[in-house]
């Protein structure tokens, strides 16, 4: 993308973070010289900004390219990329869900690429046809403000909120605080994966229950965790990494993965823009490595999708987390339209 651009991007108030960063596909690169030096990248990002700086500063000292990156919630990536198809202005799609990046494949907006570090993420976290790469897992769960539960609800005999049908108790009507399905991949992440485990019928029915519990839909999956732990709202349900982060911070969110709950595994793709592929891939082959995961790991407190990289404290390892492994993120991003005006019109 030529520098004017990325001005013009700045000035409409796009967040863009310009990184020297690099990264190499080939041996001299992978062995930390500067192979790619003077070259460039542009990254759309769709999960927390630390994640993408960490990452983009560590590939520079690896390679010398240089990494720039807008800041998207998935829904908003996605636009994006659609709208640009025909001229891509970016390199790399980092983060959204892995449903979304399905969309994109299906689309012929992201080209594949077979990493030679495939190989360290197992089968079931990366596309079959080498599209999507992925990087962690995010795991949906049930998360309430503990300070607030005891001294409001606790004492009027209410249980906590540690199953879905546990959402729709009365007493919690209005307490309630969710990503919005159309702008976010954590909310669609959930819509979805209550019709796949529960069946059109029946899902549909919870669905509509739940959707007048809730006060408020957001753009971003992250920012429930923050109003919940902050006691704004008492509720949230969205991914446990972020329930996490927030109540390491000191405000506490009791948080409950609960039965046949969504999951997805946020992944990296490569655009189908050939201007700098080389670098693009590069990049992708340094996200899958162990240096890599443990910057993911460390700034998300998700579990990284490489099994060499330990789990967060508190967290579960990648083979123990209670996925409901049956969840299809194609079927899921095939009908993501819609799924989402189905849901606000109920």
């Amino acid at each position: 993308m030529k520098m004017k651009t990325m001005a013009a991007m700045a000035m409409a108030g796009m967040m863009i973070f310009a990184a020297g960063c690099g990264g190499g596909g080939d041996k001299k690169a992978a062995e930390g010289g500067q192979a790619l030096k003077g070259k460039k990248l542009v990254m759309y990002v769709s999960f927390h900004e630390d994640t993408a700086k960490g990452l983009a500063e560590a590939f520079e000292k690896k390679t010398g390219a240089k990494v720039s990156f807008i800041r998207l919630p998935t829904g908003e990536a996605v636009a994006r990329m659609t709208a640009e198809k025909s001229s891509p202005k970016a390199d790399v799609w980092l983060g959204g869900t892995s449903d979304a990046h399905a969309k994109m494949k299906a689309e012929g907006i992201t080209a594949p690429y077979a990493s030679p570090n495939d190989k360290l993420i197992p089968e079931q976290y990366r596309d079959k046809d080498n599209y999507w790469h992925g990087l962690y897992l995010e795991t949906l769960a049930i998360g309430y403000n503990e300070a607030r539960f005891k001294k409001e609800f606790e004492p009027k005999g209410i249980k906590a909120p540690v199953s879905l049908e546990d959402l729709l108790n009365p007493a919690f009507k209005g307490e309630i605080i969710t990503p919005d399905p159309r702008k976010s991949g954590t909310g669609f992440t959930f819509l979805s994966s209550v019709l796949q485990s529960q069946g059109e019928e029946k899902g549909w029915a919870y669905l509509k229950k739940f959707k007048d519990q809730v006060a408020q839909f957001t753009p971003s999956g992250f920012t429930p965790a923050q109003k919940c732990g902050a006691g704004e709202y008492l509720i949230t349900v969205n991914f446990i990494a972020d329930q996490m982060l927030v109540s390491n911070k000191g405000q506490k969110i009791n948080s409950t993965i609960y039965q046949n709950a969504g999951w997805s595994v946020v992944p990296v793709s490569m655009l189908n823009n050939k201007a700098n592929e080389d670098v693009a891939k590069a990049f992708i082959d340094y996200c899958l490595t162990k240096d890599a995961g443990e910057i993911i790991s460390k700034t998300t407190n998700a579990v990284a999708c490489n099994p060499e990289v330990p789990a967060p404290a508190g967290q579960k390892p990648l083979k123990d987390l209670p996925l409901f492994k049956e969840y299809n993120f194609e079927k899921a991003g095939a009908i993501k339209q819609q799924l989402t005006e189905k849901f606000f019109k109920l």
